[in-house]
């Protein structure tokens, strides 16, 4: 185990949420917390665009150093201001969140640190890690396909490539300590804006920390307590249980000798689709590093910059604020383009609902003059009929949307580059669709019922409810539930609700809700969108690709919520329970233990379980598996690794996936002239298979004169022959025997790497 390099990394996290907290403190002014909650993202990120810009010259220590130094100098010039008084007490607590969530995934990767092909998309997320620290300049050349830079979104990957570098760690270290300093960067700000937003309500602010971290780091969807009760039903109603899931019996119970951790990521299923739901703790579980999972970083410090802005009285304050919203978007962007509509309704959202009218946010001039076309503002005040509001409310929106809109072309802006030569390039193999496949009762409900049932009992809470009207929510929920069902609207029935009671509240009530209700809205919002409408891309067929990335950031946006609605069970449950006020409390506190348990114990108890036992000795070394499994492809993995700069190899193309193909460009970074099949996603169909049929004619021919063209043509300085390519170009090595532009530089028992001649066509 590498204690070394796990204090090291440590200490520079510890470092960054130091550096942060001056920073932050701007984003809240005169705010107890000083804005620790958002300390360590906003360090992250605003490490990350430096990085990003600088990079486009040059990237490396000098580089990663350069852009450390300037935001250390940054944060000591806030911190010099009189004003700023450091909140150690927030700092420390902080800390000791984060140590836990690092502790906990460096202890789960360490018994499993493999980038190994299968089970995820390990084998891209580590090659584009290798690829990064091999890049003189950004962006990096595709180490899947030579010669041509990543039209990959790799600004995750870009992060860890940094750490690395300034830590001066191997890849196949960093890979591992980025991944458990992202989860543990996400469940200390998850635990932070929840401790802030209860602080604001009055309710256990620790506690609601704990919940949200706990909801964000710990919980799972309810697909595994369902499959462990339908095993201890009797058979006919384990069968209706199975339908009503749409698995086959077999499919709908589990015991804890059968149970798998892959299966709750598959929780939902129509006729034609086996749904992406993965939910945090699946993911860093299954040791990803991929772009969805980086991108809640930003997407809680967008969630931070928003909640500033909704506290915020200075209409300057809020228009800084805006301008801050514009990096994140931009690094979003960077990181998991799909986070760009995310982050940017979140924007919309948070304008549209605040306090302050968006109208304020205009010049004077033009404020006045759109105040009196619409009514002025005496309609903001949550009074009048609905019908004299409705124009207010699609006022408020349309601003919103206008704001958020600039907001999103401002991160464009910040991060031009990437857009021109990476998401452009991506364009066109996407386009928005409607009317997709809606969600199925069963696997809805698996998915996003703990969450609907929390969060919904949380708002009709923040109403005057009484036992009568308690009843009469009930029964329209149970009427909505069927008709959901029955007109095939089951995502709508749901989480619609939420949407508008969210609404509503938020601008009737303002007094009983606040920002954490955005939160709700903004999850619900898009959990009902990708019902309707979906991003039709070549990597899926359908939402499939959609429904994965909204339902991942909803997730995100309730968690945060859902610990603000537990911690309100902690103070008193509701004052109509037929109980004494003491005693409302102990319910309260019964409730939470018992949705923590059922959404914690059964899946991470038996995952963590499973990870623990029969373990090895513990490493932090992605690619040590290799050489148990591929010994003699190893040692050459190895040798490779020891070569400098991005010399263009040739090896057999992975037409098939996550399986073990193109080891030696996956595990080192080094070009190879055609990888995975991945390739036919982002260049298109026809030019993978292009470089594909030109591979299998370098191992093919017996034309030397042949060989040597396509070698020149993709300038090819190393061809890789291991077993892969024995298997399916038979003897390769009688074929180059007598080639005189090929010469032998590394060889073992299984594998021979051969050197190109230069000018070998000649």
């Amino acid at each position: 185990m590498q204690y070394g390099l796990v204090g090291l990394w440590w200490l520079v996290f510890a470092a960054l949420l130091l550096v942060g907290v001056p920073l932050a403190s701007r984003l809240y002014p005169g705010a107890p917390e000083r804005g620790v909650a958002v300390a360590l993202p906003l360090s992250l990120v605003a490490l990350l665009l430096g990085t990003y810009w600088v990079g486009q010259l040059a990237f490396g220590p000098p580089a990663v150093a350069l852009v450390a130094l300037a935001l250390v100098g940054l944060s000591a010039s806030v911190a010099s201001r009189e004003a700023f008084s450091f909140p150690r007490r927030a700092y420390a607590e902080a800390l000791v969140v984060f140590t836990l969530a690092f502790g906990l995934l460096l202890a789960i990767r360490a018994v499993d640190a493999g980038a190994v092909p299968g089970a995820g998309e390990k084998f891209l997320d580590f090659g584009l890690l290798q690829a990064l620290l091999r890049a003189p300049a950004l962006p990096p050349e595709d180490f899947w396909f030579a010669g041509h830079h990543v039209v990959y979104y790799y600004g995750g990957h870009l992060l860890a490539a940094t750490l690395a570098t300034l830590t001066d760690t191997a890849g196949r270290y960093a890979y591992n300590l980025a991944l458990a300093g992202v989860y543990a960067t996400e469940v200390t700000a998850a635990f932070g804006l929840a401790r802030n937003l209860a602080a604001d309500r009055g309710y256990p602010a620790r506690a609601a920390g704990a919940l949200a971290a706990v909801c964000f780091g710990l919980a799972s969807n309810l697909l595994t307590p369902v499959r462990l009760l339908a095993g201890l039903l009797p058979d006919p109603w384990t069968a209706a249980l199975a339908d009503a899931l749409g698995r086959t019996v077999a499919e709908a119970s589990v015991t804890p000798e059968t149970f798998t951790y892959w299966t709750a990521s598959r929780a939902m299923h129509d006729a034609d689709t086996v749904y992406i739901t993965e939910f945090p703790f699946f993911s860093y579980l299954n040791g990803d590093l991929h772009a969805h999972m980086v991108a809640v970083l930003v997407t809680f410090l967008v969630v931070g910059v928003c909640e500033a802005y909704w506290r915020a009285d200075d209409v300057g304050h809020r228009r800084r604020l805006l301008c801050v919203l514009g990096a994140c978007v931009g690094a979003v962007t960077l990181v998991n383009t799909w986070g760009l509509a995310t982050a940017t309704g979140l924007v919309a959202l948070t304008v549209a609902l605040a306090p302050a009218s968006p109208r304020t946010l205009l010049p004077a001039r033009l404020r006045t003059g759109f105040g009196a076309r619409r009514g002025g503002l005496a309609a903001l005040d949550g009074r009048g009929s609905l019908r004299s509001r409705l124009p207010e409310e699609g006022t408020r929106l349309a601003l919103g949307v206008t704001v958020a809109v600039g907001v999103a072309l401002l991160g464009l802006l910040l991060v031009a580059p990437f857009v021109d030569n990476v998401l452009l390039s991506g364009v066109s193999g996407r386009s928005p669709a409607l009317l997709p496949n809606r969600s199925p009762l069963g696997g809805f409900l698996v998915v996003h019922g703990a969450f609907l049932l929390v969060l919904g009992s949380y708002l009709a809470g923040r109403t005057a409810l009484t036992p009568r009207r308690v009843g009469a929510l009930s029964a329209l929920a149970v009427g909505l539930l069927v008709a959901g069902w029955r007109l095939d609207l089951v995502g709508l029935a749901l989480a619609g609700p939420l949407v508008l009671a969210g609404w509503y509240l938020l601008r009737t009530r303002s007094d009983r809700v606040g920002f954490e209700t955005v939160l709700v809205v903004a999850g619900a919002g898009l959990v009902v969108l990708v019902e309707f409408a979906y991003l039709q891309d070549s990597a899926a067929a359908g939402r499939l690709n959609t429904v994965f990335k909204a339902y991942f950031s909803a997730w995100a946006f309730w968690s945060v919520a859902a610990g603000v609605a537990l911690a309100s069970l902690l103070t008193r449950a509701r004052t109509w329970l037929p109980v004494s006020r003491d005693d409302r409390r102990v319910v309260g506190a019964a409730c939470v233990a018992l949705v923590v348990a059922t959404l914690v114990l059964p899946y991470a108890g038996l995952a963590l379980t499973d990870q623990f036992t029969g373990t090895s000795d513990p490493t932090l070394d992605a690619i040590e598996y290799a050489h148990t499994d591929h010994p003699e492809q190893a040692a050459a993995i190895e040798w490779l690794a020891n070569e400098s700069g991005t010399p263009t190899i040739v090896e057999r193309p992975g037409r098939t996936a996550y399986a073990w193909r193109n080891p030696a460009s996956s595990l080192t970074g080094v070009p190879t002239v055609v990888g995975w099949v991945h390739e036919s996603i982002y260049r298109g169909g026809e030019a993978y298979a292009t470089r594909a049929n030109d591979v299998d004619a370098i191992y093919t021919t017996t034309e030397t004169t042949s060989r040597h063209l396509l070698l020149e043509k993709y300038d090819v300085e190393y061809v890789w022959v291991s077993a892969l390519e024995r298997e399916r170009y038979g003897n390769v090595t009688a074929r180059f025997a007598d080639d005189p532009a090929l010469s032998v530089a590394y060889e073992n028992d299984g594998v021979t790497v051969y050197a190109v001649a230069e000018n070998a066509s000649t």
